[in-house]
């Protein structure tokens, strides 16, 4: 599921307010690592079943 960013950024808002200073410390971690996730990802090169699944998609539409 993904959600828009504003609710996103509304659950998260609303998640933290109820938690203890450690345990945001260990959720902003958490985020902040798969932020990271995210980009080391976007730097890889595109693997052959992503570009056939690309490819799909195009003949699809």
């Amino acid at each position: 599921m993904r959600l828009p960013t504003k609710s996103l950024i509304a659950k998260i808002e609303s998640l933290s307010g109820q938690m203890n200073p450690e345990q945001l410390r260990d959720f902003l971690d958490v985020l902040d690592s798969m932020a990271v996730m995210v980009e080391e990802a976007k730097a890889l090169p595109p693997s052959k079943e992503t570009q056939n699944l690309a490819k799909l998609k195009v003949e699809l539409h």
